[in-house]
């Protein structure tokens, strides 16, 4: 008898009266099912002990846009620090280059955004590499006031550049949200542009001196 024919249960294949063939399916379906609870015990905690990306539907920001008294940001490219401050329903933009009152619903429509963002998938794996996700350094980083105050980092969209990654400190996980709060935010950075060009240069001569 083969090492195979003594593997299989009961003397399966020494069963009198059963024809060749059909030993030879029993002997098949007994060696399948001997792979699969092999496969099951070896492969399956190979799968359960990978971490992967949890998804989510919660928000990510839980602030009312309407408490929010100033926002602040220093992007990855500027590198100087713009403030937007509401005061009376009007909201005014100051940085190096001075201050200037700006449309109240581009700051408004941030807001909004960020405040109805849901969480889409959360990466919390650890050893996670932030730069692979650009965090380090970040897109931009956030400070939004509104008597508590919360700041976040800005990233990368994903490779389908449906999503965007953020990371709201001091926490270490990194989220992935709706690529639209990059869009919002992009009109705040084209705000810091409208300065008039005499007052920028006036301000970076007095600077200098």
């Amino acid at each position: 008898m083969s090492a195979l024919e003594e593997a299989l249960p009961g003397g399966m294949a020494d069963e009198p009266g059963t024809p060749v063939p059909a030993r030879r399916l029993l002997a098949m379906a007994a060696v399948a099912g001997l792979l699969g609870i092999v496969a099951l015990f070896t492969v399956l905690p190979r799968i359960v002990a990978r971490p992967v990306a949890t998804q989510g539907g919660e928000r990510v920001f839980p602030f009312d846009p309407k408490r929010v008294r100033a926002v602040e940001f220093l992007t990855r490219d500027q590198r100087v620090l713009y403030t937007f401050t509401r005061r009376n329903g009007a909201w005014t933009m100051s940085g190096p280059q001075g201050s200037l009152e700006v449309p109240a619903d581009r700051v408004d429509g941030f807001l909004e955004t960020l405040a109805g963002l849901t969480r889409l998938v959360v990466i919390d794996e650890p050893g996670t590499v932030l730069k692979d996700f650009g965090l380090d350094p970040p897109r931009a980083m956030v400070t939004i006031r509104d008597g508590r105050g919360f700041v976040f980092a800005i990233g990368d969209r994903n490779p389908p550049l449906t999503a965007l990654y953020v990371q709201v400190l001091p926490s270490t996980n990194i989220e992935l949200v709706g690529s639209v709060l990059l869009w919002e935010f992009d009109k705040l950075v084209a705000l810091t542009k409208t300065l008039p060009v005499e007052r920028r240069e006036r301000t970076d001569a007095a600077e200098r001196r």
